[in-house]
Formats: structure tokens, C-alpha cells, sequence
């Protein structure tokens, strides 16, 4: 009688453990959503150091100029 006991009762327990194990959130293991999340900002700094690449590589192309002077328009001494 004392093993039915014991066994109905490991049986109760069992599944009990196996639903508060699984319950548990682990970083390693996260929802394809925060996956999806994580992606798009990892895109966003790529994409944000690449411009901030070429602006540096502009700026040290123009040298000691940081300003661009645009064209002046027609020459007037051609009309």
C-alpha cells in the first residue's frame, strides 16, 4: 500500500518538476521574436557605422576643406 502511495504521488510530483523546468526562461534559449529584435538593431548599427565610415572617408578625402563650395552657375563673359 505504502508503494501505491509512493508511486501516485511520484507520478503527481514528476510532471510538476518537468512544467516549472520548462517554464524557465534562459537567454540562450529566446523566442524567435527577441531573435527577429536583436537582428534588426545588429542591422541598424551596421548600417549606421557604415555611414558614419563614408563620412568620415569624405571628409578626410576633402582634407583640410570641410566645406564643399557649389558652382557658381554660368560664366557671365560666354552669353
Amino acid at each position: 500500500m505504502m508503494s501505491k502511495v509512493f508511486v501516485v504521488l511520484f507520478l503527481i510530483f514528476l510532471p510538476l518538476v518537468v512544467v516549472s523546468s520548462e517554464a524557465r526562461l534562459l537567454p540562450k534559449f529566446s523566442t524567435m521574436m527577441s531573435k527577429k529584435i536583436n537582428s534588426e538593431l545588429l542591422l541598424r548599427e551596421i548600417v549606421s557605422n557604415v555611414r558614419v565610415r563614408e563620412y568620415h572617408h569624405k571628409r578626410s578625402m576633402l582634407g583640410g576643406r570641410l566645406e564643399r563650395l557649389s558652382p557658381a552657375g554660368p560664366d557671365p563673359q560666354h552669353h
